[in-house]
C-alpha cells in the first residue's frame, strides 16, 4: 500500500502538468484559429469595401472614424482572445501598391482605386497561461497572423479614405480596450 502511494506521489505531478499543458496549448491554438480566421475575412472585406462595424460595442479613435470602424470590424470577430491576453491585441491595415511589398504600406486607400491594389491586414497578441501551469513556457510570447487580398471593389467617388493602421496610428477603442496598430511584416 505504501509503495503505490509513493509510486502516484511521484507520477501524479508530471501527469497533471501533462494535463493542463494539454489544457494550455489547445486554448491557444483555438485563439490562434480565430485570430487567423478573422483576419482573413477582415482582409476580405476591406478587399470589396463592406468594412461596416454593426456591433453594440463602443468603436472610437484612430486616424479616422473609417479606419476606426474597420479595426472595430475586424476586432469584433477577435474578441474575447482565448489562449492571448485581449488587452494585448495589435491591429494593422495597410494598402500596398503594384509591384511593392508592405515595407512601401501606403497611408490610404483612394476613391475610384484601381482593383490592382491590394490590402494587408494582420494581428498579434500575447500568449497567456489560462492554467497557470506552463505560464513559464508561454507568458510573454506572441503570435501573429496576417492576410494580403487584391482590392475588388474601389471606394466610389466622394466616399471617406480608410488610412493605414499602423504602429504611429492613434489607437482605436474597442468597448473600452486600446488596440494599438501595428505594422505588417
Amino acid at each position: 500500500m505504501g509503495a503505490e502511494l509513493v509510486e502516484f506521489a511521484l507520477v501524479a505531478p508530471f501527469f497533471l502538468f501533462l494535463i493542463f499543458a494539454l489544457i494550455d496549448f489547445g486554448l491557444i491554438f483555438g485563439g490562434y484559429i480565430t485570430m487567423r480566421s478573422d483576419i482573413a475575412a477582415g482582409a476580405r472585406a476591406a478587399s470589396v469595401n463592406d468594412v461596416a462595424y454593426t456591433g453594440s460595442a463602443t468603436c472610437t479613435g484612430g486616424p479616422n472614424p473609417a479606419t476606426a470602424t474597420m479595426v472595430c470590424s475586424i476586432v469584433s470577430g477577435i474578441d474575447p482572445l482565448v489562449g492571448a491576453s485581449s488587452n494585448s491585441l495589435a491591429v494593422g491595415i495597410c494598402f500596398i501598391s503594384p509591384g511593392s511589398t508592405s515595407d512601401n504600406c501606403g497611408s490610404e486607400s483612394s476613391a475610384g482605386q484601381s482593383i490592382s491594389q491590394d490590402v494587408e491586414v494582420c494581428a498579434q497578441a500575447n500568449l497567456k497561461s489560462t492554467t497557470g501551469f506552463t505560464a513559464l513556457f508561454v507568458n510573454g510570447k506572441t503570435f501573429s497572423t496576417s492576410s494580403r487580398l487584391m482590392i475588388e471593389q474601389p471606394q466610389p467617388s466622394g466616399s471617406t479614405s480608410y488610412y493605414a493602421y499602423n504602429s504611429s496610428s492613434l489607437a482605436v477603442l474597442y468597448n473600452g480596450m486600446a488596440v494599438t496598430g501595428m505594422n505588417c511584416p
